[in-house]
């Protein structure tokens, strides 16, 4: 019987490397370790994507330095982003003076790098994140740039908890949800997006654009399986009817977006930044 056991186990980590891609599946399984990745393989649906990208973003946030000299192998091309005027343009298009009285959140924060650039436009802005090293690595940037009230988290990759409902006036998202190649997860963190903010509350988000980027699977698509992240297998938004049809069944009003050319170091056409409402 254990001898049966093993085998169908072996059978099925065969299985998922011919299935998938296997040269990705191969690093995967090089970078989380072979217990981990027996365990992955166990899993199915939104909880093996899940583990995944956790796995990946810890994995890149350790190896990542964010001192006088950046190795950054999770937002790449840091500098770049930060002096890219369309944040400041089409993600911050609605936050105004009245702003500075109010909480915002910044999901999938990364090593905090829109905090420590927008947190002055705030009462405060707080970041949630999928791996627990980038939280850290943000906890050290924060410290360095004097920024003390921002509160941090980590979520389990499928919605926003520990966050309590009703809480944020805004919540704006880069360079994060275009690396999430499930759909049902997108919608999933969309919705919980949408019970975290207060009645009258804004998204501001961003993902990449149009069709025929490498690497990149249609925006309906769920791939569970997918072995790697971070531009490794992308999605993209292909037309804005899309997430303007799942923002109207979430109950957001008042979308708007605007189509734009493709930011630092990404390979999407084009790059679609859009925001919603929560009613009152």
């Amino acid at each position: 019987m254990a001898s049966a056991r093993k085998n169908d186990g072996v059978k099925k980590i065969v299985n998922v490397v011919l299935r998938s891609r296997p040269f990705q599946v191969i690093q995967l399984a090089r970078k989380i370790g072979p217990a981990e990745f027996v365990r992955w393989t166990r899993l199915s649906g939104k909880k093996k994507y899940a583990m995944m990208q956790k796995q990946f973003y810890e994995a890149s946030a350790k190896r990542s330095e964010y001192g006088e000299k950046k190795v950054d192998y999770v937002v790449g091309s840091f500098d770049l982003h930060n002096a890219w005027k369309d944040y400041d343009t089409y993600l911050m298009r609605y936050v105004d003076k009245t702003y500075r009285n109010k909480l915002a959140l910044d999901f999938g924060c990364g090593p905090g790098r829109s905090i420590i650039k927008y947190s002055r436009l705030f009462k405060r802005l707080d970041g949630i994140d999928i791996s627990r090293n980038n939280i850290l690595n943000a906890r050290r940037g924060l410290k360095k740039n004097r920024i003390t009230n921002s509160k941090l988290y980590v979520n389990n990759g499928t919605d926003l908890r520990p966050l309590r409902d009703d809480t944020y006036d805004f919540v704006m998202s880069t360079i994060c949800l275009q690396h999430i190649c499930v759909y049902d997860t997108r919608f999933s963190l969309l919705k919980d997006m949408y019970r975290v903010l207060k009645p009258g509350g804004r998204i501001s988000l961003q993902m990449g654009f149009g069709t025929g980027s490498p690497a990149t699977v249609p925006y309906y698509t769920n791939e569970y399986d997918a072995p790697t992240t971070n531009r490794g297998l992308d999605t993209a938004v292909e037309s804005p009817d899309q997430i303007g049809g799942d923002l109207k069944k979430i109950g957001f009003t008042s979308y708007e977006y605007w189509i734009r050319p493709t930011g630092p170091g990404d390979v999407h056409k084009k790059w679609i930044f859009f925001t919603a409402v929560k009613p009152k």
